[in-house]
């Protein structure tokens, strides 16, 4: 593949056409002249592929570990298990246009899960950032400095300002960090809950007497109601992504 994407290189075509006008030039056969410069595009993409180094290969996300026994693992094994009775649900029905419909559904019930995951995963990497600012000391801290700058020389007061800059960036790490923390948690419990809520559904319309009733527009809100749940697990994602860097 390298050496075909050299021999379309302009410089490489630019080469070719020179050498076999040049031998053209000095009166060469044109078949000749033609044959020069297909050797000369060819020698060059071969050097050329041959010397320049592989792409290196595009690293996969990490994906980050869940913290055993948080909140945010509890609700990502509630959404693991309902989007496991989806797929058995999936799998039970007779086939028919509900079986389609919801086999359908399936990549995106998996899409979700999978954006699930790394909000639970996010969530855990929040939380162990907040265990290292301790907000009851910065708030002490905060209080100190305020206090000294109160009847601080005028020599002084600079370097108290700076000192309280600096616990106040903590406190305020300590707030968007607590913040992120919160959303994710609370689209986690929405998706999980969602998909629970997605797979009762789809029982229900699994004792529908015909396909036809189901059809009518029942299944439509179904994709409806997990294309809802996915644009807010994204969206989540997303919006923390950017507050959190």
């Amino acid at each position: 593949m390298k050496f075909a994407r050299e021999l379309a290189e302009p410089w490489g075509l630019l080469l070719a056409a020179t050498s076999a006008g040049v031998a053209w030039a000095v009166q060469l056969p044109v078949l000749v002249a033609v044959l020069i410069g297909i050797a000369v595009l060819a020698a060059r993409a071969g050097v050329a592929s041959l010397g320049r180094e592989p792409q290196p290969e595009r690293r996969a996300a990490r994906m980050l570990d869940v913290s055993a026994g948080s909140a945010e693992d509890n609700w990502l094994r509630r959404a693991e298990a309902a989007a496991d009775g989806f797929a058995s649900l999936s799998a039970s029905l007779d086939a028919g246009p509900l079986a389609d419909r919801v086999a359908d559904m399936e990549p995106v019930v998996q899409e979700t899960l999978a954006t699930l995951r790394r909000l639970a995963g996010r969530a855990s990497a929040t939380g162990k950032a907040l265990t290292r600012v301790d907000l009851d000391a910065v708030t002490r801290e905060r209080r100190r400095l305020e206090q000294s700058m109160a009847s601080a020389r005028e020599e002084v007061r600079s370097d108290l300002e700076q000192a309280l800059t600096a616990v106040q960036a903590q406190a305020d790490v300590h707030a968007r960090l607590s913040g992120a923390r919160d959303k994710l948690l609370a689209q986690l419990q929405s998706g999980a809950l969602g998909l629970d809520s997605l797979v009762a559904r789809v029982a229900e319309l699994t004792a529908a007497t015909t396909d036809v009733t189901v059809e009518t527009g029942a299944v439509r809100e179904l994709s409806d109601q997990l294309e809802g749940i996915r644009q807010g697990v994204l969206e989540t994602e997303q919006a923390t992504r950017k507050s959190l860097g």
